[in-house]
């Protein structure tokens, strides 16, 4: 298996991901998508099982993906999810916006592995950390990669309860 960064043309793909990820409320819709991997596809992680030289396009099966913008400010606001001009390449934090594994593939260490390359490269990049929101059943989860639970975040995306998580290095 291969971690790579996104591109337009993983646009279908990717978007049938998070929707077999997340319910319809929660998921990000396919323009949304668009708009994100066409001003940060470097902000994109795939997990790809199979893939074909040189273009870098997969002719595989997109297991599991990473993907979220950076930025200067400190918590994740719901407008960032629609919004990728708020995206700052420099920006001292990157903001996850979702944690996707193929449902069939789940259970297999794939999003700790993808989450393991998204710490690595955003520390090396210099950044200060990673933020995101999760539900109740997966804090443990996030914790164990060492993301502090800041307790419930203002958030009301897909009309749910989140908890936000963060990762300072």
């Amino acid at each position: 298996m291969l971690i790579r960064h996104a591109t337009l043309d993983d646009l279908d793909a990717v978007a049938a991901l998070e929707a077999a990820c997340f319910p319809a409320a929660e998921a990000a819709g396919r323009e949304s998508l668009r708009g994100r991997l066409a001003a940060y596809p470097d902000g994109f992680w795939l997990l790809v099982d199979g893939t074909t030289e040189g273009g870098g396009t997969a002719d595989g099966e997109l297991v599991a993906m990473v993907n979220g913008f950076a930025t200067d400010l400190s918590d994740l606001t719901d407008a960032m999810y629609d919004d990728p001009g708020m995206h700052d390449p420099n920006g001292a934090w990157r903001m996850i916006f979702g944690v996707d594994t193929a449902p069939a593939r789940q259970g297999h260490g794939h999003a700790t592995r993808l989450l393991r390359q998204v710490i690595a490269d955003d520390r090396a990049a210099g950044r200060t950390g990673l933020v995101f929101t999760c539900k109740d059943r997966l804090v443990g989860f996030y914790a164990r990669l060492g993301f502090l639970d800041e307790g419930m975040s203002s958030s009301t995306h897909g009309n749910v309860a989140w908890h936000q998580m963060r990762l300072t290095f």
